[in-house]
């Protein structure tokens, strides 16, 4: 709070009259505030929680609106329209609440994902999720029963020569896409198969390889009713339940145990999907959190007071001038 000086022998009370009280802008004020940080937290859920994610944006284009009305507007608490003060405000709510949060969020989830090559299979995360949707389309076309211990390798290379196909597609497709799709996909995608275009190839098919014999392990440990090691109680629970589920449908009583099976295998898989997601959703919150106050400080400090400023005092003085001169 700012004080005006006064005589000292002035009564007390005089001395409050004349202090100056700062202005609040209420749009900073919470809980209204809060409303420009949904769609940082958009942008770093929406990995695990895609509709929630896109959700989150609404109250903050919302709130960006309402702010760059209320500073076109306004001069603090005076009426004084400004073309000049709302342009500067919608260029610093684009950069510094929407673009560069949402950059940051990316890095960070991408920089978690590269972190996955350090593991044993040396596939980033972002690959190996990728290469789970891929297992889980390709087995949706067939039944797991129809391969014993004698023709695993059947299947084996079945899946190799597709997921090859893919990799070999995929590269050839990273090379020829337009850079704004890329860009598109890259922000807006839920899924990012040009990952394994990116990825060794070697490395795929070792851990696609890996992959199948967990995948056929599990599969014998339930069509013996055997729990897999790699399952937890719930999920072991999930299993009874879709047997009991299927046995009682006429439509899959006859096969009621395989289907279960399967079914049950595919939820384990996007329990992985889901783990790879929640590292990367992490890697977003870390990288925005050291990026916001640098990200406001930078584009208030230098965008706006060396770049935008100075360039829109000239434009809008030379466009008065220029309506001056077309009205007299």
């Amino acid at each position: 709070m700012r004080i005006t000086p006064v005589n000292s022998f002035a009564f007390k009370g005089k001395q409050k009259d004349t202090e100056e009280k700062k202005y609040n802008d209420p749009l900073m004020q919470w809980p209204a505030r809060g409303l420009a940080y949904t769609n940082e937290l958009g942008a770093a859920i929406s990995d695990i929680a895609p509709k929630m994610g896109t959700l989150l944006w609404f109250p903050a284009m919302l709130y960006f609106g309402a702010d760059i009305y209320d500073k076109y507007k306004n001069e603090k608490t005076s009426y004084s329209p400004d073309k000049g003060r709302g342009t500067e405000q919608a260029i610093f709510q684009l950069l510094a609440s929407v673009i560069l949060p949402t950059a940051s969020v990316i890095a960070g989830q991408k920089t978690a994902s590269a972190l996955g090559v350090m593991g044993k299979s040396g596939l980033s995360l972002q690959s190996r999720e990728e290469l789970i949707n891929f297992m889980q389309d390709f087995i949706s076309r067939r039944h797991l029963d129809q391969y014993d211990e004698t023709n695993y390798d059947k299947f084996k290379t079945h899946f190799q020569k597709s997921l090859s196909n893919k990799h070999e597609k995929l590269i050839r497709e990273h090379k020829i896409k337009n850079p704004l799709v890329f860009l598109k996909d890259m922000l807006f995608g839920r899924r990012h198969p040009e990952s394994l275009a990116m990825s060794h190839k070697d490395k795929v098919l070792n851990f696609a390889d890996q992959h199948v014999d967990e995948m056929f392990g599990i599969f014998n440990d339930l069509m013996s009713d055997k729990k897999p090691k790699q399952f937890s109680e719930k999920l072991w629970k999930n299993f009874g339940k879709l047997k009991e589920t299927y046995a009682k449908d006429p439509d899959y009583k006859a096969t009621y145990l395989r289907d279960a099976a399967e079914d049950v295998i595919k939820k384990y898989q996007k329990s992985k999907i889901m783990q790879n997601k929640m590292l990367k959703t992490i890697g977003g919150f870390v990288a925005l959190g050291i990026a916001i106050k640098p990200i406001d400080k930078f584009v208030e400090n230098v965008i706006i007071k060396k770049v935008v400023q100075p360039n829109l005092g000239t434009v809008f003085n030379r466009a008065d001038v220029n309506k001056d001169k077309f009205l007299s």
